[in-house]
């Protein structure tokens, strides 16, 4: 079944489900974008940022190739022991088990769609960015790596778009100041030849999701439609199921207009006595 809200689901914002609709929505994107930008561009589904700058020749620019591991093992053929080459393995001098904490953890599943010129190796021009609740959690982990990296990417060079669809938490600062209080934000950052140029697109709890322009080499413009993304990523993970209706929505608690309308709209809809 469809969400029954005509955007994003305030039900879906808490941890447990949102990652799924994170992952899957980011996934759609790359589905989206794919045969819009291709044969110039690719889109690749990263849990790694290769930086660079979309203005630089390309012998200017780090690629992934920079970013490949020193050493690789990979397993080969058995073969036959060679007892005469065969040594010993020396146990370690100390060890040691190391547990990571909940925001660790979630930064190792966190996805980003990244585009890159069709080229190789590859050259980034453009990510796109789903924020997390580790994201918007002052002081943690998530939040510290996640503005780090925003900041390379910024001085970097690189086309940077962030999709807020969280109520909660405290937004990454933005260089643009909001004419008024919205929900959901679209944040865009171009990079230009002399600096950089920031887009803010807003949207409520009410409205439909907007779709986003997500700008790439030159005058290369690509649109994501961003509702479509959401529709499927609701459907694929089976969010009806996760979200509990009758109850209300997890926090922030919802403006009192806002939660009056939400009761008449889950109730129009069968999802509540």
């Amino acid at each position: 079944m469809p969400s029954p809200f005509p955007g994003m689901d305030p039900f879906l914002e808490k941890r447990g489900i949102f990652h799924e609709l994170h992952t899957q929505m980011l996934a759609e994107a790359q589905g989206l974008l794919q045969p819009q930008i291709r044969p110039k561009y690719i889109a690749r589904l990263e849990r790694h940022l290769s930086e660079g700058t979309v203005w630089d020749p390309p012998g200017n620019m780090i690629a992934l190739d920079r970013k490949q591991p020193d050493l690789t093992l990979a397993a080969a053929a058995e073969a036959a022991p060679d007892r005469a080459s065969t040594a010993c393995l020396v146990p370690p001098l100390a060890s040691a088990t190391e547990e990571l904490d909940e925001d660790e953890l979630e930064l190792r599943k966190q996805r980003r769609v990244v585009i890159y010129v069709n080229v190789k190796p590859r050259l980034a021009v453009a990510t796109l960015e789903l924020l997390s609740p580790s994201n918007k959690e002052p002081s943690s982990v998530g939040r510290t790596r996640y503005l780090d990296k925003r900041s390379s990417a910024f001085h970097g060079g690189l086309h940077w778009v962030e999709i807020d669809l969280l109520r909660g938490g405290q937004r990454p600062p933005l260089a643009v100041t909001l004419p008024h209080e919205v929900d959901y934000l679209g944040y865009v950052v171009q990079a230009t030849i002399t600096g950089r140029r920031h887009l803010a697109y807003g949207w409520k709890i009410r409205d439909a999701i907007p779709p986003i322009s997500i700008p790439l080499l030159g005058d290369d413009v690509v649109t994501l439609d961003l509702a479509a993304c959401f529709r499927s990523a609701y459907d694929r993970i089976a969010a009806d199921d996760e979200a509990d209706y009758a109850t209300e929505p997890p926090p922030p608690r919802l403006r009192d207009e806002d939660r009056a309308w939400a009761d008449a709209l889950l109730r129009e809809k069968g999802l509540r006595p």
